[in-house]
């Protein structure tokens, strides 16, 4: 690696992770992160937790802002990538901005997933992803006493538990698509439904939802095939889907997320990608999987890091804890976990 500047695109578990990798292992590399959300990097999967006020705002954020000042990282918050030039080694900003690279590594992550048949209903939903999210439910909450999840990703889960604490009533539509990357097959689906019944949680059988309609600031219709409810919130968690679009004619190769080899490499010299964002090859499957979760994010940003100092780390994953349904590899076990 000839890297005199890296910029890491992301402000994420993988991005900080990288960021901080890079320094402890190359304190003269300049390094560069460039983060869309305005706030500073916090925990995400604590979010369900944060809106049932169980922690505080200062244990949902990791790093203080002088942290970046005292090692030496540039943070860049509220700035939006909007394309690369790889010719030129530059990232540009929606703002029209250019910033030169000489590595870069793509830790983006994921943004909710709806499925098309719902997304003229999206503005009724709520997805918890983002500060911005939380504060919605937050705002929501206090004036429902029932709230409908539909979806079955970890967030939904994690969001059942929370809301349940509160002392919300919660239904639960699981969808055939409920389980993102995956398809939710009758044996996931019935462990899944025995999860939530334990919980005290109403699950309801359904095909699809038809259509949603707010009554009034309390209470939405929600009408399916299968009959109608009124709760107060609709919750919508069909996992996340690779925030890439910015990159669809950058000459990288993109399949469900960033394609990239063991070792976290683009088809680009010196590119990578790492968390939520990547489609990892596994040569034990000759196969791609993708990795959903906290924790693996954190893995593969540090992973990348390393193989762009110059490393040899391939980013490795028992292949029995990797689901393949419908011709796609993901590591998830959380459901399991429920």
């Amino acid at each position: 690696m000839s890297a005199e500047h890296c910029v890491i695109i992301g402000n994420g578990p993988a991005a900080n992770e990288a960021a901080l990798t890079l320094r402890k292992k190359a304190p003269d590399l300049k390094v560069t992160m460039i983060g869309r959300e305005l706030v500073r990097y916090y925990r995400p999967h604590l979010l369900p937790d944060y809106i049932a006020g169980k922690i505080p705002d200062h244990d949902l954020y990791v790093n203080p802002m002088n942290f970046y000042h005292d090692h030496d990282i540039y943070l860049r918050l509220g700035q939006q990538a909007a394309g690369i030039d790889f010719d030129r080694r530059e990232v540009l900003l929606d703002h029209k901005e250019r910033v030169r690279f000489d590595s870069l590594i793509v830790a983006v992550g994921g943004k909710p997933r709806i499925p098309e048949p719902l997304v003229p209903f999206a503005h009724l939903m709520l997805t918890l992803k983002t500060m911005a999210d939380a504060r919605k439910w937050m705002e929501k909450l206090p004036r429902v006493d029932s709230v409908l999840i539909v979806g079955g990703d970890l967030t939904s889960l994690a969001v059942t538990k929370s809301l349940i604490s509160m002392g919300k009533r919660v239904s639960f539509i699981l969808c055939s698509e409920a389980f993102w990357p995956l398809r939710m097959n009758e044996e996931i689906r019935r462990e899944a439904a025995t999860r939530l019944l334990e919980y005290g949680v109403e699950v309801l059988s359904c095909r699809a939802i038809t259509r949603i309609t707010r009554i009034d600031d309390h209470r939405v219709e929600v009408e399916t095939d299968s009959g109608g409810f009124r709760p107060g919130l609709v919750g919508a968690f069909y996992g996340l889907m690779p925030d890439v679009q910015f990159l669809a004619r950058s000459g990288l190769d993109i399949e469900r997320g960033i394609l990239v080899d063991e070792y976290l490499r683009t088809r680009v010299a010196d590119v990578y990608a790492a968390g939520d964002c990547a489609q990892v090859y596994h040569p034990g499957l000759k196969d791609y999987w993708v990795s959903i979760g906290h924790a693996n994010a954190t893995y593969l940003g540090r992973i990348a890091a390393l193989n762009l100092l110059g490393g040899r780390v391939a980013a490795e994953v028992a292949p029995t804890s990797i689901f393949r349904v419908d011709g796609i590899n993901a590591n998830v076990s959380w459901w399991l976990e429920f």
